[in-house]
């Protein structure tokens, strides 16, 4: 018997294979308030973008998205259209920087949480 995992296109997250597998993921946000998750996260990407910012061509403009994120989900009324296009693009930005990639999708994953 053989474990074999074979991933067409894109995977985010944890993969496990075979008998007994298990993938976890663990997020931990540091210096956030324990009330705000989303903070956090944001804090964790931009600290990536900073990190990786040599394999992301556009960093400037994904730290203008991630503002625009940021200011949106504040707002007293966030627009839903206006913060999945400001995750689409800063997803595609930084596709080359695989641990970017997955806060991204932190990001987006608390932010489908707090939309309708």
């Amino acid at each position: 018997m053989t474990s074999e995992l074979n991933i067409g296109g894109n995977s985010y997250g944890p993969n496990a294979v075979g008998r007994g597998a298990r993938a976890t993921q663990h997020h931990v946000a540091i210096g956030t308030p324990a009330d705000d998750p989303l903070t956090g996260a944001l804090a964790r990407l931009r600290s990536l973008v900073a990190e990786h910012r040599d394999r992301i061509p556009e960093a400037a403009r994904v730290e203008r998205d991630i503002d625009a994120v940021e200011e949106e989900a504040a707002g007293p009324d966030p627009d839903p259209d206006r913060l999945r296009d400001a995750l689409r693009r800063i997803g595609l930005r930084v596709a080359a920087a695989a641990p970017v990639v997955s806060a991204v999708n932190d990001v987006r994953e608390l932010i489908e949480r707090l939309l309708p």
